[in-house]
């Protein structure tokens, strides 16, 4: 009967085309708005998220203060590896890095890395780097670059720092040979230099020994506009590597002791242990040194930005579930002006022994029907429309290599609700027609 109450449905569906079709297209809309603002919305949460996962959700960024500035070398270690004798030995990461706002001994702090990690057991790793702009030329051309200094452990532990550090020819840098230099892809491109040759920075020639890979293009373009919080401008300017040429911290440090420069410290935290507890120890352990630096952590970072983008959706969805509530009432306008038209039909049906539960499912069955049509051809029309919008959306952002991202609970929950919705859109109409009286039914013209 079941099968027979279907086929019917189906029939009723096919005999009225043109409002049965007006009718799924409303459904359509509801389900593909919401399916394209969800899955373009999940795509860039997961863009933006992988840059921090990139970095590493355990890495804390210390940052000098407005005013502050770093002077001296810490170089690196892993915390975890040192006995009692390195942590009592004034030499396991050198002296302690005078921090302070001019270059007065008087106003200079120093930062000792060794107490850091004695006061603070939960770091497991510490690195430097430090940024300062120069002047840069070939025989050729001549202008002002950004440099980056980073320690060689630094770009061993915290490659995600510098965007992956990955190269595109040549080689990285080695601790040992002097005067060696790897540039940015842009920075190789516009001074149009090569493997093996040789520039000029800060009134010091340098042998080009590496060429970097273009960094991601989400970094910057994604990042920058949907990141936002202390700090995070830090993490974006040093994974953007292209406009940027590297020399080892130690080396910079001694050919420009007279520039200033901004320095910044890596930590990297125990697996497992709370960020926000150990950010609160390592700002009592900078207090007590009496060192101005803030530390930012990645974790941070990327909860406020799934809080964020997780309230962005949120609002995205129930605009478009407002549409989806409009396919609702118009589909309960079609039934209820089906029932209308079919009152004579529902008298026969009766009259030949066919009870109220079997006309309140012949029209339940019809409105589900065309509620579930709705649904896959929106989710159909959706996963393209994704598509389409994530392309037109990276070309007006410069970003290409991000994609929408299509949960399964969304794709296989916006069809049942779909059938579910156009069912209860037909319940009161479906009532209302297994409530007839037949015999009035009959009369009805």
């Amino acid at each position: 009967m079941n099968m027979n109450l279907t086929t019917l449905a189906w029939r009723s569906i096919r005999s009225r085309k043109a409002r049965s079709w007006l009718t799924i297209l409303g459904m359509l809309i509801g389900v593909m708005a919401i399916v394209t603002l969800i899955s373009v919305g999940t795509g860039v949460e997961n863009a933006v998220l992988r840059q921090f996962k990139d970095i590493g959700l355990d890495v804390v960024l210390l940052t000098p203060r407005i005013g502050w500035s770093s002077t001296a070398s810490i170089g690196s270690h892993t915390a975890g590896s040192l006995g009692e004798s390195s942590l009592d030995s004034d030499s396991a990461l050198g002296e302690p890095i005078p921090v302070g706002i001019d270059e007065s001994p008087v106003e200079r702090a120093e930062f000792d890395p060794i107490r850091l990690c004695r006061d603070v057991p939960d770091i497991t790793e510490i690195g430097q780097i430090a940024t300062r702009v120069l002047p840069i030329s070939t025989e050729e051309l001549a202008g002002f670059v950004r440099v980056l200094t980073p320690s060689h452990d630094l770009i061993a532990r915290f490659p995600g720092l510098l965007g992956g550090f990955v190269l595109a020819r040549g080689r990285s840098l080695t601790p040992g040979n002097p005067r060696e230099v790897v540039l940015g892809a842009h920075v190789a491109e516009d001074m149009g230099v090569g493997i093996g040759e040789t520039i000029d920075i800060g009134g010091v020639s340098f042998s080009v020994i590496g060429i970097l890979a273009p960094a991601r293009e989400e970094r910057e373009a994604i990042g920058g506009d949907l990141v936002r919080g202390e700090g995070v401008e830090v993490f974006q300017a040093l994974s953007n590597t292209d406009d940027a040429v590297f020399v080892p911290y130690d080396e910079a440090a001694t050919l420009w002791q007279d520039r200033a420069m901004s320095s910044m410290v890596a930590i990297r935290i125990r697996t497992g242990v709370s960020v926000t507890e150990t950010i609160s120890a390592i700002n009592e352990a900078l207090t007590q040194q009496g060192v101005s630096m803030s530390p930012v952590s990645t974790q941070a970072l990327a909860d406020n930005v799934q809080r964020t983008l997780g309230m962005v959706k949120t609002v995205l969805a129930s605009i478009a579930a407002i549409s989806l509530l409009v396919g609702v009432v118009g589909m309960m306008n079609t039934m209820y002006t089906a029932v209308l038209e079919r009152t004579r039909e529902i008298g026969i049906l009766k009259s030949i022994g066919a009870k109220d539960r079997q006309v309140l499912g012949l029209f339940l069955i019809d409105s589900g029907l065309m509620g579930l049509a709705g649904g896959i051809l929106g989710l159909a029309f959706g996963i393209g429309v994704s598509f389409i919008g994530t392309s037109m959306l990276g070309r007006l952002l410069g970003v290409t290599s991000f994609s929408p991202a299509f949960l399964p609970w969304l794709l296989i929950g916006v069809v049942a609700l779909s059938f579910v919705l156009g069912a209860l859109a037909g319940a009161w109409p479906a009532w209302h027609a297994s409530r007839l009286d037949p015999v009035r039914a009959l009369r009805s013209t």
